[in-house]
């Protein structure tokens, strides 16, 4: 396991409309490619380059910290969902719901705070949860980067939290991998091939049954998925041009509560994603990407009463970025423009009552979000410091029918690293940010699997400025590092209970969210450790605590290996928290353990095994009200072979 940041140095198929909108900004695109005009590659941003496609502005331009990366390689146990595999990042939690659809806080910030992107396009979603990464399987996951503070001087609306950005495998040999769970007789078969030298691809098929929690507790966490990537890399007069394609198709995914299987029975029968991402990279540092993401999914909500409640959702969107870094011995600036626009987003809810007629309505009918900025970015290097500015001019509108929601935006970023001495550094950050209130909250009435909602068109966008402070120290075979991050949030957004069957959503004055966290890693010969931690809090204007904070956590994590054998265990202890936000319950403390064995039996074959929750415990991942407990003990065996 290996969650050590990565310090960055400058350096269904779619619709007529869709497809025809996408055709346009390719041949945008290509237009642009053959006048010059493109952006940076990550790759050229960064000096540690991995295999899959990243977000350009994911790198810092400044030497800095606050990038940390995992990947489904690294961890100890089998990760079932993307929430499992980012949670072993300090500083990232699980939250919500659990199952297939389980999300993530980041510091404390959760939902739409946080920007969720597949190789720099940004998934935007009206899942009441916030966004989620659960159409992915972990299995083709090359890393995910998390970029925590504000964020929003380079991404705009949303990135509060920061950013979580995913790159996906770009495969140098073929492999075929089977695993295998005892917990819901989870089961998967993944390809990972590249077809020539600049094409390669990726597929998974993989399903599972309900699982039950450590004190037998049924779990409703059944799903089938089948995914299909496929990336290709190619040069036009030295400019670098790639193409990614993801297909995910997924049915009878179970959303998992606390109220299953006695009172409320939640499902998606179908949760199906498209995506096309087009970039381009000129030699004299011009990048261009475009991009379009279609989504097609429904949820059914089956009450004791025989009531029952279906929510068909589908939306598109569209956006590019366009921009460029330019370099020199002293500094690095990058500038751009960033364009996303959601549209057709559409949430039809039927009712259906035993002896009755069957009602339909829209909740919304043809909503649009968009969201467009001018940004700007530079660091100065000087000795033994480097000094980063950068700001962004943003304007965003949610709107459905005539109401429209509308915010205008300058945010700010102001970065200091000093290199104390050669093997110590310290960061200070400052940024500002903000968010538009989405068209769930401001619009949806319906029923979630939590219950009835009511959204608030009466929302304010929320509004913070952020504190981090970072220090390092790296000798190669040790490196610690910890964080001190504190927030003030204005107008922040949180899900209320008005009663026993209704929630909604409202505005708080102000608050503020503050945090430690880090790690320390060793290396010694064939063994690796490594001990993180977490803390967060957060209290509104009047006392009471923020909604969506994780409990306090340690984290070990050690592995051996030598020749064609490798050992892991990984161990976290969840301290109890009585206090709760809105709509939330208390958390009693966990100890969650895990262990694994891996033998290369020859080069073409490897089998892995690991246990997950080994102690059988019976622990809820988050506090969120009618949150189910996690999955009890689980075997899992992975094999994997390489002709």
């Amino acid at each position: 396991m290996n969650t050590k940041p990565e310090y960055r140095v400058a350096k269904r198929a779619f619709s007529p409309s869709a497809l025809a909108n996408v055709v346009a900004c390719s041949a945008f695109t290509l237009t642009l490619c053959s006048t010059s005009l493109a952006a940076a590659d990550s790759a050229r941003l960064e000096e540690v380059v991995v295999s899959g496609v990243a977000d350009p502005r994911m790198g810092s331009l400044l030497t800095s910290t606050e990038i940390r990366t995992t990947s489904a390689e690294e961890q100890i146990t089998l990760p079932l969902s993307i929430g499992s595999l980012a949670d072993a990042l300090p500083g990232v939690s699980l939250n919500g719901q659990g199952g297939l659809f389980q999300s993530y806080s980041m510091r404390g910030f959760s939902r739409w705070r946080i920007r969720t992107e597949i190789s720099g396009v940004p998934i935007l979603t009206d899942r009441r949860a916030g966004n989620s990464l659960s159409f992915l399987p972990p299995e083709l996951i090359d890393s995910i980067q998390v970029n925590m503070g504000p964020a929003s001087s380079l991404y705009g609306s949303g990135a509060m939290g920061g950013v979580m950005n995913v790159s996906l495998l770009n495969p140098t040999q073929t492999s075929l991998s089977v695993s295998a769970s005892s917990m819901g007789n989870a089961r998967e078969v993944s390809l990972k091939t590249p077809i020539n030298a600049s094409t390669s691809l990726l597929g998974s098929i993989r399903e599972a049954s309900n699982g039950k929690s450590g004190d037998g507790t049924p779990l409703n966490t059944s799903f089938e998925q089948s995914t299909f990537y496929v990336r290709n890399k190619s040069y036009v007069n030295d400019t670098e041009v790639s193409t990614e394609v993801l297909v995910s198709d997924g049915n009878d995914i179970g959303k998992s509560s606390a109220l299953f299987p006695n009172t409320r029975v939640t499902h998606y029968p179908h949760d199906n994603h498209r995506l096309l991402n087009f970039r381009a990279t000129t030699p004299n540092n011009w990048f261009l990407q475009t991009y379009a993401h279609q989504q097609d999914w429904a949820s059914m909500t089956l009450r004791d009463s025989g009531l029952e409640n279906t929510s068909d959702y589908s939306s598109m969107t569209i956006g590019g970025l366009l921009s460029r870094t330019l370099q020199s011995d002293q500094s690095t600036q990058r500038y751009g423009l960033d364009v996303t626009r959601r549209y057709g987003v559409d949430i039809t809810e039927t009712t259906a009552e035993p002896e009755a007629e069957i009602a339909s309505r829209n909740v919304i009918n043809d909503g649009t979000e968009w969201t467009a900025g001018l940004f700007w970015e530079r660091s100065w290097y000087l000795n033994g410091l480097s000094l980063q500015g950068g700001f962004r001019a943003d304007r965003a509108e949610a709107q459905v029918a005539s109401i429209a929601t509308r915010h205008s935006n300058i945010n700010l970023q102001l970065k200091a690293n000093w290199q104390l001495t050669s093997v110590w550094d310290l960061t200070i950050e400052l940024g500002s940010a903000y968010r538009l209130p989405t068209l769930s909250e401001l619009y949806f009435e319906g029923e979630t699997p939590r219950g009835r909602l009511l959204g608030n068109n009466a929302l304010q966008s929320e509004e913070t400025v952020g504190a981090q402070l970072t220090l390092l120290y790296d000798v190669g075979d040790t490196a610690f590092e910890m964080t001190a991050s504190a927030n003030r949030v204005d107008r922040y957004i949180e899900r209320i209970l008005l009663s026993d069957s209704l929630e909604s959503y409202r505005n708080l004055k102000s608050g503020d969210l503050w945090g430690i966290d880090g790690q320390i890693q060793r290396r010694n010969n064939n063994v690796e450790h490594i001990l993180s931690w977490q803390w967060q809090h957060g209290e509104s204007s009047t006392g009471e605590t923020i909604a969506d904070l994780p409990p306090p956590s340690i984290r070990y994590a050690t592995s051996w290996r030598r020749s064609s054998y490798a050992l892991g265990m990984d161990l976290r202890y969840r301290f109890s928290r009585n206090r709760s936000g809105p709509g939330e319950l208390a958390l009693a403390s966990a100890a969650i353990f895990g262990v694994s064995a891996e033998w290369m039996i020859n080069p073409e074959w490897t089998v892995k095994t690991s246990v997950t929750n080994g102690l059988n415990k019976t622990y809820r991942t988050s506090a969120t009200f009618q949150a189910p407990f996690d999955m009890g003990r689980a075997i899992n065996v992975k094999v994997d072979w390489r002709p």
